[in-house]
């Protein structure tokens, strides 16, 4: 089954970041596999909600918020000191693991 994540703006209306399937993952109706992922970065947002980068080898970079992030339509619970729920650590990784 693919996975769907979102970026949820407005707390009203959710927007398709990327699907990953089997073959790798589609970002912006372009298909990429885990070898297209050079760097991966995390911060913390200073007492607020960690964030990611990713930088992918055609240039683009896929930037995601851990309170705005949702997994095939639902929003996952984000703690409160931690700034940060299973959905966006199990994307990170995915992330982590697929890159060089």
């Amino acid at each position: 089954m693919d996975k769907v994540y979102s970026l949820r703006h407005l707390f009203f209306f959710s927007k398709p970041l990327l699907t990953i399937t089997e073959q790798g993952f589609y970002y912006k109706n372009t298909l990429y596999t885990p070898d297209d992922v050079r760097r991966v970065y995390v911060s913390n947002g200073g007492g607020g909600p960690k964030r990611m980068g990713v930088h992918l080898a055609d240039g683009r970079k896929i930037l995601i918020n851990a309170v705005a992030l949702e997994l095939n339509g639902v929003k996952p619970k984000t703690g409160f000191l931690s700034g940060t729920n299973d959905v966006f650590e199990s994307l990170r990784a995915y992330f982590e693991g697929a890159g060089p």
